[in-house]
């Protein structure tokens, strides 16, 4: 039997034929819009975990540095006087391989240690100002730590504070060798390294002998920082790709990203706490360090710089920012002393 092509092409339904194109179309744009999704999620993946430089082979001075800065003069006051810092290594929980200067009072038998813990894609010698700065208000030891996936430290990834405050424990015992048992440690860190400051102290079995953290622009949640901080990408939701990013984080690393949370454990806090905060900031915004003050219930304190942006409140205000650090160690000796600990 012979089919008139004729007929066979009058009996197709037009519209039915549409509708399938239509479904066809729609389809294929979903599978492409998702492929997109999980490739921006992936690439979000690395840039937010992934370390933001190779670990250099060789610790150089930098050729050029900006004076004009408080942080820059202070990096300059670090390498004109590199010879009196000491490199030190340590290794952490997983193995990874953690480093540091470290530099020793000329007082000896000082029982004072500042450990100093730098902000995410810094050098660590961009805490060097503020180190000098606590060498001026009390003698002590200083410990300039570099943080996993920074500077001379080991590791492929960083973690916002959560692996680097159990990092910190390496350091206190470092601290505990090299000062002794009573050794008094005092914490300071800037952006990330006040959270992770910040969240050590958070835990059972905090170190006994820090006295006080001095944090400047801490990081309340995890999310929240990288809702101000991610490029916006007009297709694809911010929520939408924060969810896909927990799910990577808790399947890859194995915890919850919102376990990065400065402030709703801050409770946990016994010891003092002085914060830091710029007025301008749009990273760690004001509303978010103030989320973490409310919740303390240790001694504290908040100074707010009015003009200053994400961790410029030492340059914007420094006669204020230093008597502020001198008041608060004022007030750690004053309840060490309380505490029979002096």
């Amino acid at each position: 039997m012979q089919i008139d092509p004729a007929t066979v092409y009058l009996a197709i339904n037009p519209g039915g034929l549409v509708v399938l194109l239509a479904v066809l179309v729609l389809l294929l744009a979903a599978s492409g819009a998702f492929a997109y999704f999980l490739v921006y999620c992936e690439r979000l993946f690395k840039r937010v975990y992934s370390r933001p430089k190779p670990l250099p082979q060789i610790d150089r001075a930098p050729t050029k540095i900006d004076r004009t800065t408080i942080t820059g003069r202070g990096r300059n006051w670090f390498y004109s006087f590199r010879r009196e810092w000491i490199n030190v290594r340590t290794g952490s929980f997983d193995g990874t391989k953690l480093s540091a200067y470290y530099r020793p009072s000329t007082e000896p038998g000082c029982p004072n240690i500042v450990i100093m813990l730098h902000g995410y894609d810094e050098e660590p010698t961009q805490c060097a100002a503020y180190a000098k700065l606590m060498m001026k208000k009390i003698k002590c030891h200083v410990l300039i730590t570099h943080l996993r996936g920074h500077g001379m430290s080991g590791g492929k990834s960083f973690t916002w504070g959560l692996r680097e405050s159990v990092d910190l424990e390496c350091w206190f015992e470092f601290a505990r060798r090299r000062v002794g048992p009573h050794c008094r440690i005092y914490l300071f860190g800037r952006g990330v390294g006040a959270t992770a400051a910040l969240l050590a102290a958070q835990q059972k079995g905090f170190c006994p002998e820090v006295c006080g953290i001095i944090a400047d622009s801490p990081m309340d949640t995890l999310p929240s920082y990288l809702r101000n901080v991610l490029d916006r990408d007009k297709f694809i939701s911010t929520e939408a790709a924060l969810y896909r990013l927990k799910m990577l984080t808790k399947a890859r690393f194995g915890f919850d990203m919102n376990v990065c949370d400065c402030a709703v454990h801050a409770g946990r806090i016994r010891v003092p706490v002085l914060l830091f905060e710029g007025g301008e900031d749009d990273e760690t915004l004001p509303r978010g360090v103030s989320d973490i003050y409310d919740n303390l219930r240790c001694r504290k304190r908040m100074v707010v710089i009015n003009d200053a942006k994400h961790l410029q409140c030492y340059e914007n205000a420094q006669a204020l920012y230093e008597r502020e650090i001198q008041k608060f160690i004022e007030s750690c000796i004053s309840r060490l002393a309380k505490l029979g600990r002096l």
